[in-house]
This record gives C-alpha cells, sequence and structure tokens, in this order.
C-alpha cells in the first residue's frame, strides 16, 4: 500500500508541477498586490490629498459613474466601490454594451478607468489583464495568469477548470504526501509488551521516530527540504488549495461544503428570460433602499457599520447587491451583503456574520487565507512566503524524481 502511495504521489506531483510553479509565484507576488502596483504606477494609482479635506468637494461615486458613463456610451459601469483609501487613485471597471448592429459587445479602448477621487479628474486608463511589457499592465496580467492561466478571453474558462481541477489533485495528494511523512512500521518482539519501563511506547515513539521528518540534513538536502517544507507548511497548502477549488471549481465545492457543513447554496435566483437593461430602481434609489436595509439589521443585530463598500447589479438576476464592512466583519472587504430585487427593492436576503451557517465561515475564512484579506500585514508575507515554498517543493520533488530515475537506469 505504501509503495502504491509513493508512486502515485510522486506522478501526481509532476502533473502539477506547472501548475504549482505558476501559481506560486505569482500567488506570492499577488499578496502584494496593491502595493506593487502603486509602486510600479504612481501617477495612475496616487493622489495627492488636499491640505483641507474638509474644504475638498465631498466624494460621490455615483457622479463619477454617471460621467464616465456619458464619456464612454458604449458601456456601462455595473460594479463600483463606495469609498476610498485616502491618497490612492479610484478607480471604474467599464462593461461593454451590446452593439445593435452586431448583437456583439462592443470594443473598448480600455476597461479600467483611474480618478482622482478628490477633485474627479481622470487620471488615466488601462485595459485589466492586458499581455504587455507596460508597467501599468504588469500587476493585472500577473492576476489573470494566477486565476486563469492568461488564456484568451474567449477560452479563458479552460484556464479557471484547469486550475480548479490542479488544485482538487493538489488537495487530496497533499493528505498522501503527509501520510508518507509517517515512519514504517516496525514489528516489536513480544516480550516489550511485558517491559516495565516503556517511554516511548504509542505515540511519544511514533513521535521521535518521525521528528527527523521534520528536520533538513546535510547529507541528503533535496529530500530533506521536500518533505520538511512540506510539513511545516502543510495547514496553508490545504488552505491554499482548498480555496482553490473554491475559486475555480465552484461546481464540486459548493455540493460539498453544502452537505459536509450545512453551506448556504448559492445562485438560486431564477434567471431572467434576458438581461435586465434598465432596473425598476436606479442606482442611487437601490443605495438608500440598502441602507435602510442594514440600519435595521444593525439595530436588531447590535453591529456598527465601518464603512459602505461596494454597489453592483446582476443583470443576469435582476439583482443589486449592497455591501458594507460592519464591527462584525473579519475581513477587509466586508461580509455584510445586502441582495434586493432591482425593480421593486424588495429584500431578498441579508448575508452577515450572524446568520451564517458553519459552512459559510469556513468558506469565508478560507478565502481571506487565500486573499491576504485578514490580519494585515502579516498575513501578506505569510503568503507570500507560502507561494515561494510551493515553488521550493515543486522544483525540489522533480530533482528527487530525477535522481531516482538516474539510479534506475542500469
Amino acid at each position: 500500500m505504501r509503495s502504491f502511495l509513493v508512486l502515485m504521489h510522486r506522478y501526481v506531483g509532476l502533473l502539477l508541477v506547472p501548475f504549482l510553479i505558476i501559481v506560486g509565484l505569482s500567488g506570492s507576488v499577488l499578496a502584494f498586490y496593491s502595493e506593487l502596483d502603486r509602486w510600479l504606477n504612481p501617477t495612475l494609482l496616487k493622489v495627492v490629498p488636499p491640505e483641507s479635506e474638509e474644504n475638498a468637494p465631498p466624494f460621490d461615486p455615483f457622479a463619477l459613474r454617471e460621467k464616465m458613463e456619458r464619456l464612454e456610451p458604449r458601456a456601462r459601469i455595473d460594479w463600483f466601490d463606495l469609498s476610498f483609501k485616502p491618497g490612492q487613485a479610484y478607480r471604474l471597471f467599464l462593461v461593454p454594451r451590446i452593439n445593435p448592429e452586431t448583437n456583439q459587445p462592443f470594443e473598448l479602448p480600455n476597461n479600467e478607468i483611474h480618478f482622482n477621487p478628490y477633485s474627479g479628474e481622470q487620471l488615466g486608463e488601462r485595459t485589466w489583464g492586458q499581455a504587455s511589457f507596460s508597467k501599468k499592465n504588469i500587476m493585472p496580467f500577473v492576476y489573470r495568469l494566477h486565476y486563469t492561466l492568461a488564456f484568451p478571453e474567449n477560452i479563458a474558462r479552460f484556464g479557471v477548470y484547469a486550475l480548479g481541477v490542479a488544485s482538487l489533485f493538489w488537495f487530496f495528494d497533499s493528505f498522501v504526501g503527509f501520510y508518507l511523512t509517517f515512519p514504517a512500521r516496525q514489528k516489536q518482539p513480544h516480550h516489550s509488551s511485558i517491559e516495565g519501563n516503556a517511554p516511548l511506547k504509542g505515540f511519544r515513539r511514533f513521535l521521535k521516530r518521525w521528528k527527523p521528518a521534520w528536520l533538513i540534513k546535510g547529507s541528503r538536502f533535496n529530500y530533506d527540504l521536500h518533505r520538511a517544507g512540506g510539513l511545516w507548511i502543510w495547514g496553508m497548502l490545504l488552505v491554499i488549495a482548498w480555496s482553490g477549488v473554491a475559486l475555480n471549481l465552484k461546481e464540486v465545492y459548493q455540493p460539498v461544503m453544502s452537505t459536509v457543513f450545512n453551506m448556504r447554496e448559492l445562485n438560486t435566483l431564477p434567471e431572467l428570460d434576458k438581461p435586465m437593461e434598465k432596473p425598476g430602481l436606479d442606482w442611487r434609489t437601490a443605495h438608500k433602499v440598502g441602507q435602510q436595509y442594514v440600519r435595521k439589521a444593525a439595530t436588531q443585530y447590535g453591529f456598527t457599520v465601518d464603512r459602505e463598500v461596494s454597489l453592483s447589479i446582476d443583470r443576469e438576476h435582476g439583482v443589486y447587491s449592497y455591501r458594507v464592512k460592519s464591527s462584525r466583519d473579519a475581513g477587509m472587504y466586508g461580509a455584510t451583503v445586502v441582495l434586493l430585487d432591482a425593480n421593486t427593492g424588495e429584500l431578498i436576503s441579508l448575508t452577515m456574520p450572524d446568520t451564517d451557517a458553519l459552512g459559510d465561515v469556513i468558506d469565508r475564512w478560507v478565502i481571506w487565507l487565500h486573499t491576504a484579506s485578514v490580519f494585515g500585514l502579516p498575513m501578506q508575507i505569510l503568503i507570500c512566503a507560502t507561494g515561494l515554498i510551493v515553488v521550493i517543493l515543486s522544483v525540489s520533488g522533480v530533482i528527487i524524481w530525477l535522481k531516482k530515475r538516474s539510479q534506475s537506469k542500469p
């Protein structure tokens, strides 16, 4: 049995090496996505706050959205932030409208526009994820590489599924690798069971024999590095692998989590016959209705709203989504979300930590850990280091395989 698991671990690992190197390197960079993006593109992403913010024009994301749609009538904005960080530019993402003459989406010169939130001045634009040597495109392309393997847009879903399947194999292979670090069983002599002083029996004996698996010795550096490195960060490897399934292979992830942890079902809303073009509620009204629902929930559950996060519309299902960060939310992007009917304003659902099932809590924390959205800089460093260690484990695994292969040849 152990021999079979060794072979399985070896060859599954070899198949995963290209994926793990790509996601490991790109993931380590993405842990500091915003910081690196601003460092590369200060004129696009940084702004100088006014000397007195009290005298600055009030920030109005709705006005910026309306302004952008007037400037580019071939596009619309279906999602936008409701707040900004001081000293940072404010961005809007453009979605192409359908060209009535061709029944195909309009081709837009760029889809990410950046503004000075204090003045409303447009700072620049770029096409998110575009493969280019331009500094402004580097970080979005790394993100796209990490999420879709940088497949062309028309087949990007294939890259997403490929990474999801690889993550699923990686998740199960992590358990196999962990088991293979255990020392092989030893047959004990019959008389050992009657010895009076046996301090290393049972679990203590196992720990003593397992201890070398956690150490790196100079005599077989690659093997020890591969085995011990995997043990040191085994918990994070599981989190990263399973969150990769969550982000890329929901067809597997959602049923498993719903069955095992009673997770809330997602995407149960019926699709409209055709995407909603003009909702009954305009954006400002939807915002006010969302605020009312959150205020009622805050009174009922005893939380406060730290800041508003975003407002978006799902035209396929005809719903607005209003998100805030409350005093009960751990992640930086908030987890309190109101879904309301885009025509009537009727409340469809209210999601917040107080109403979560266990599966929802696990799901949220898995994603937060993967994206370094909790615990600030220490978590960013940990995710960056984990990505680099994944690459080291992949390379050392290949070196071990090549050595064994050369030794087996006559």
